[in-house]
């Protein structure tokens, strides 16, 4: 599967060159939709996985934290995940349980609430569903572009905020349930 990775990425980037000019002209929009996807990814997350009580309430603190990176591309969720002091295995399993489910039902669910813009379309599956979700939309061409940029960019982003220590430790009390 990793000898596969290389080639994935390569496409990525032609799609993302053949509507560079499209990109430009909505560069505003693709970096705030980042910042949404990824503060909302791991916060909202850890919220919910605390309102679940997730792995119970004494004890479910690695499964909670391992799951904080869902939105993330599976490289950079292990790096999240060991900097959260989560389970790398549990974290992939999540990641990739996301990434088919985002494949699967993505495109469907923007069907169903009547979003049809392709860059709407594009940053919403890219910022949620990572990879998988990312292939799902192959079949739109200027939706694709936006959904590779957005699964980079967000997963960069939402990296570099759990390697800030006051937002980890805003992450990891909020998962366990210090706040």
């Amino acid at each position: 599967m990793m000898f596969l990775l290389g080639p994935s990425v390569v496409s990525f980037a032609v799609s993302m060159f053949d509507r560079r000019k499209l990109l430009q002209e909505n560069l505003f929009i693709v970096l705030i939709s980042v910042l949404v996807s990824s503060v909302g990814g791991l916060f909202g997350t850890a919220a919910f996985v605390r309102l679940l009580q997730l792995g119970g309430k004494v004890g479910g603190g690695m499964i909670r934290l391992s799951t904080l990176s869902r939105n993330v591309t599976t490289a950079l969720a292990i790096a999240c995940t060991n900097v959260l002091k989560g389970d790398v295995s549990l974290a992939i399993l999540i990641v990739l349980i996301t990434g088919v489910l985002g494949a699967t039902i993505c495109r469907s669910v923007l069907d169903l609430v009547g979003i049809h813009d392709p860059i709407t379309r594009g940053l919403a599956v890219g910022g949620s569903a990572q990879g998988l979700g990312v292939t799902s939309m192959i079949p739109e061409p200027d939706a694709f572009p936006f959904a590779a940029m957005s699964m980079i960019l967000t997963a960069i982003s939402a990296t570099v905020m759990v390697s800030i220590p006051s937002i980890k430790d805003s992450l990891v009390s909020l998962a366990q349930g210090d706040l």
